[in-house]
């Protein structure tokens, strides 16, 4: 009873500062270094989680570095029935004037077969009698130590299989004219079995590839000493603990308790190494509790400051406020039929005098603006807008505005890219076309409409004849300030003259087909519908659709059928008829072009970069050439596609069709076989693949084996009993035939055709 009147008797003040203490300032104290504690185990937790991260992103580089480079000396070895290895073979003579002639014509088919790419160093080819020759760069390393390392002894006991290792260079120089000691290097080797090498004189070949990971694993370890990342210390490792690059001199200093240790594996066929990254623990929260201790006195002035005025902001001003807030979410919500009563201290009342002034006002204006509004017709952006969502036609348009097709114009259709992949938003679109606004022309001539992230159409106004000229201008300035202040490459299809709303629609299907030939050109390019050579490369295109279709899905015999044809049709254009013969070509790539995009993939992604394929065929000046290009360029493809097809082609029929593209030389290759890998019964699988093919499983084997016969007598010199074996059959009498059976002739006179 005594507490009870004790605690009565105290001042409202002192009662209220109390209450707030108890039940406000120290639960919240107490909670603030709680969180403050499990903010920490988060930040430490975080902080791993970045460097896995990193970890991760090395990892994919190089898993894709190795990939890349394995299908690279794969298709170096198997690719052109084998010529390079032949005249690498060519190479090991004493006779010093044959040997320059194969070693010329080793360089001029590493050349075509392999793309032009920095990172690789050298190709070697070491022989059984200890001697070697190298394509690119001569590489210093003795035979006897490079036979003495792992990767050269591990390749030999794998016949044809790629095997991946590296190599750890002392000083400069060291291994090749201009190498470092501190690059990674990696090495992709090859020993090539009696098959494969049908000289039988090469015993390893070696591409020596100048991996671009280690550069980033050195930049990590540059920023992190200096201050400017938390990823700690990063080296690679091999599984029995062989330093494979380093940029760290005292390794013992890693192994001390106060480092925290983490690491990524890179799984490869029968070898895993692993990506480590050293970094001292307390580094991992350091800078989380010097910001803690200040957030926690500021939290704590902030409380004594809130319960000092508290008493006051509730009775004086927080009420009101929270009144004129309900009477703001209303205004917000379109109810101007309110009025609040003031209350509270004086600037409070005069707050609500004015908000109830402020709303009258708007009811006034609202009403002003919708009569305004329906005496003005639309602007120009809601009619370009509408036009192209269908929602009015371009007759209502000229019906309703004299404005909007007063003039000359032509469609302006833009393709944006991130350069570092990332997907545009829609805010960074808009800060775009604001950026684009700055640009006097294009401001004053140019109504906007964003069709996607990726694509966006412009009407362009003119009154130049000559408009082209002025056109590029305006669109390399676009380009330019777009890449500059958005990393945003923008390429540009551009329409032709027109006027009237007669020609709108069919000017914007022209340039939404015709924005495809940008895949010839490169990065940041611009073209026009009015130039020649983009219309009659683009009616070329439907002529390569089935062609295109079969190199997407990786059907071998659809793709030497399809193939045949272009090359029958580039044989009667002659040499006289180069030019035409590229044209040919270009079409291809674009109806390649065409099918990714049906698909949404990416075709850049194929070589990693936006490819000038107009400059690149430019060069070919021969038509032998130029169907070793395209031959060459078909197997990447393919290579590509087949990779890409177990990780997410679900099609059974598609996959069978690459199962037996990959195994019809096996004689034993049954039905059963097929069935059983696509995970079907036969019965089943049978009746799908007649609906599916439109044939039998066995007429479809028997056309693509005389397929891969028809090539190879056409192009190679094998005896007809070897391209019999080569084809899946067990004697030459069965394969002869077959073969007469199917073409009319017996392999021997077709030899004799061709």
């Amino acid at each position: 009873m005594n507490k009870q009147i004790k605690w009565s008797k105290l001042g409202l003040k002192t009662v209220f500062n109390l209450t707030f203490i108890c039940f406000i300032v120290v639960p919240i104290l107490i909670v603030l270094i709680g969180v403050l504690n499990i903010l920490n185990k988060q930040f430490k937790v975080q902080a791993i989680e970045n460097i896995s991260r990193a970890q991760e992103t090395i990892m994919t580089e190089l898993s894709s570095d190795i990939q890349t480079m394995s299908m690279r000396l794969s298709h170096l070895v198997h690719g052109n029935n084998n010529e390079v290895l032949d005249y690498a073979a060519g190479t090991n003579t004493n006779d010093l004037e044959k040997r320059n002639v194969y070693q010329n014509k080793l360089n001029q088919a590493g050349g075509l077969v392999l793309e032009p790419v920095s990172d690789i160093i050298s190709v070697g080819f070491y022989m059984k009698d200890g001697k070697s020759s190298f394509y690119k760069n001569s590489i210093n390393w003795s035979y006897e130590k490079i036979k003495g390392t792992k990767w050269y002894q591990t390749a030999l006991q794998r016949n044809n299989q790629v095997v991946v290792g590296w190599i750890t260079s002392e000083g400069r120089n060291e291994l090749y004219s201009g190498s470092k000691q501190d690059n990674l290097m990696l090495v992709f080797a090859l020993a090539p079995d009696r098959k494969t090498d049908r000289s039988e004189r090469i015993e390893m070949i070696a591409l020596y590839q100048l991996s671009r990971t280690g550069d980033k694993m050195k930049a990590y370890n540059k920023e992190y000493l200096s201050g400017k990342n938390k990823l700690g210390l990063m080296q690679l490792r091999s599984a029995d603990g062989e330093i494979i690059f380093s940029t760290i001199t005292d390794q013992e200093m890693l192994s001390r308790p106060t480092y925290t240790y983490v690491k990524t594996p890179v799984t490869l066929d029968e070898d895993t190494w692993y990506i480590e990254s050293y970094i001292p623990t307390k580094e991992l929260t350091s800078e989380f509790w010097k910001t803690a201790k200040y957030v926690l006195l500021v939290a704590i002035g902030m409380l004594l400051l809130v319960g000092y005025c508290s008493r006051y902001f509730i009775r004086s001003i927080v009420a009101p406020i929270e009144k004129i807030n309900t009477g703001l979410r209303q205004v917000e919500e379109g109810e101007l039929a309110i009025h609040i009563s003031p209350e509270g201290q004086y600037e409070i009342r005069t707050m609500i005098h004015s908000f109830n002034a402020m709303v009258r006002r708007l009811q006034a204006l609202i009403s002003e603006y919708e009569e305004k509004m329906k005496r003005v017709e639309k602007s120009m952006e809601t009619y370009f807008e509408e036009l192209m969502t269908g929602n009015i036609t371009p007759k209502e348009v000229m019906q309703q505005s004299k404005d909007f097709f007063e003039e000359n114009y032509a469609i302006l259709y833009f393709v944006l890219n991130d350069s570092k992949g990332k997907e545009i938003e829609k805010i960074e679109i808009e800060k775009v076309i604001h950026c684009f606004m700055r640009n006097p022309r294009f401001s004053a001539r140019c109504t906007v409409y964003v069709e996607d992230s990726m694509h966006m159409y412009a009407f362009y106004r003119m009154t130049e004849e000559a408009y082209l000229d002025v056109t590029y201008q305006m669109i390399s300035a676009l380009q330019k300030v777009a890449k500059a202040e958005f990393g945003i490459e923008i390429d540009v299809c551009i329409g032709e003259k027109v006027f009237g709303g007669e020609a709108f629609y069919t000017q914007i299907a022209k340039v939404k087909e015709t924005q495809l030939y940008r895949y010839l050109k490169g990065k940041q390019v611009m073209f026009s519908l009015g130039d020649s050579l983009v219309n009659k490369v683009m009616s070329l295109v439907p002529q390569y659709e089935a062609l295109a279709t079969a190199i997407y899905v990786a059907d071998e015999r659809n793709i030497l059928k399809e193939k045949e044809k272009l090359f029958s049709t580039i044989n009667k254009m002659g040499k006289e008829k180069i030019e035409e013969a590229r044209w040919q070509v270009l079409a291809v790539i674009l109806a390649l072009a065409k099918k990714f995009e049906e698909a949404q993939a990416n075709f850049h992604e194929v070589f990693g970069e936006a490819v000038p394929y107009e400059i690149k065929l430019a060069r070919i000046e021969d038509i032998k050439s130029l169907k070793l290009w395209l031959t060459n360029y078909i197997e990447w493809l393919v290579d590509y596609e087949a990779s890409k097809l177990g990780e997410k082609e679900t099609d059974t029929i598609k996959k069978a069709k690459h199962y037996i593209s990959s195994y019809y030389e096996n004689p034993d290759l049954s039905l059963g076989e097929v069935a059983e890998y696509v995970g079907l019964n036969e019965k089943y699988f049978t009746s799908k693949f007649s609906k599916e093919t439109g044939e039998s499983f066995m007429n479809y084997l028997i056309g693509l084996r005389m397929q891969k016969a028809k090539e190879l007598l056409k192009t190679t010199t094998f005896k007809i009993y070897e391209i019999a074996e080569m084809v899946g059959y067990r004697n030459v009498e069965s394969f002869n035939r077959v073969f007469k059976k199917y073409y009319g002739i017996s392999p021997l006179q077709y030899r004799k055709t061709m």
